[in-house]
């Protein structure tokens, strides 16, 4: 029968329907048979729009640079104004404020290096600029929190096809981290530990639901999962700032990352999928109770009237198989 299952860091429940389950064959997504045209991408080197985003270039490595979005979400100053807008100055009832912050693009260079073909070597770059990219933008004034971010496919809300990161950074700390901060918070009151750790500790101990680890990292299906084959990637010692990684935790967090990624492609054959990393709002220093990860979600599903107007999602593909699922496509 369905199970309803709780979110043990946030509290938000969602329903686990295993009679509705699915074989992975049932979520793939049609593929557009669409060829895009990198003489007109925007990103490719030695294109019109190359040169035009090269004026607002950040920073650059070998195989990536990092560019000022052109459409940001969160504007560094006041002083930025659209093309126009619809938005009152203020009002006596509605909260109000400017939308200040930062949001840059990464972009690996290779045109046809999508995400699921990345190598370690360029995974690990890709963080590693995000890290330094983080550290610099932490310093800006008025920044409350950071969500390096990943949009992989249509579906998945990338509008255009070359490999490409996003970095948000904001004034507020988003609602999704500020409900498990809550969470993390009230349990470490209650018995004095993370919770991430101890739900690391569980999880080694059941089994069940690890479709990887390595000396550094362990990645879980997650057991309140939203999505079919969400998977969460964490760091076995107790970490609560991304920014703060080692280089060589940062190399074996791409492994794991390309280890995961690995498994989706051959068991969902390159589904649309999101990625992003919660981590430690930048106005605390440290956290006992708060733990950096990755969250990979397929875009495998789409929400009906229920999820929409309750906010509990029924999630067809029960974590426990999902991760057979995943540890089966390594055979």
């Amino acid at each position: 029968m369905p199970q309803l299952r709780q979110n043990i860091i946030t509290g938000d429940w969602v329903v686990v329907a295993p009679e509705r389950a699915k074989r992975p064959k049932d979520f793939l997504i049609p593929k557009s048979m669409t060829i895009a045209d990198k003489t007109k991408c925007p990103f490719c080197v030695g294109t019109a729009g190359y040169e035009e985003n090269k004026k607002n270039l950040e920073y650059q490595t070998p195989h990536i640079y990092v560019i000022e979005n052109r459409f940001p979400a969160f504007l560094e100053t006041e002083t930025q104004k659209s093309i126009r807008t619809f938005f009152p100055e203020g009002t006596d009832f509605y909260r109000i404020k400017p939308s200040l912050g930062d949001h840059e693009v990464v972009v690996v260079e290779d045109h046809d290096l999508p995400l699921f073909k990345m190598p370690k070597l360029i995974l690990t770059e890709l963080f590693e600029v995000i890290r330094t990219r983080y550290l610099k933008i932490k310093g800006h004034k008025g920044i409350a929190s950071i969500m390096p971010i990943y949009n992989h496919g249509g579906e998945a809300g990338a509008s255009i096809d070359h490999p490409h990161a996003q970095i948000f950074a904001s004034g507020i700390v988003a609602n999704t981290v500020g409900r498990e901060l809550d969470g993390a918070d009230k349990y470490y009151g209650e018995n004095g530990a993370c919770i991430y750790c101890d739900m690391i500790k569980y999880e080694m101990k059941e089994k069940v639901r690890i479709t990887y680890q390595n000396e550094d990292f362990i990645a879980i299906n997650f057991f309140a999962s939203r999505f079919p084959f969400e998977t969460w990637i964490m760091p076995k010692k107790h970490e609560s700032q991304f920014e703060e990684t080692s280089k060589s935790s940062m190399a074996n967090f791409a492994e794991a990352v390309c280890k995961v990624l690995s498994m989706l492609d051959k068991t969902l054959d390159n589904p649309p999928l999101n990625f992003y990393i919660h981590t430690l709002p930048t106005i605390f220093s440290g956290s006992a109770s708060y733990h950096w990860h990755m969250e990979i979600v397929p875009r495998v599903s789409r929400y009906g009237g229920f999820e929409l107007g309750s906010e509990i999602i029924i999630n067809t593909m029960p974590p426990e198989e999902a991760a057979h699922y995943l540890k089966e496509s390594q055979n």
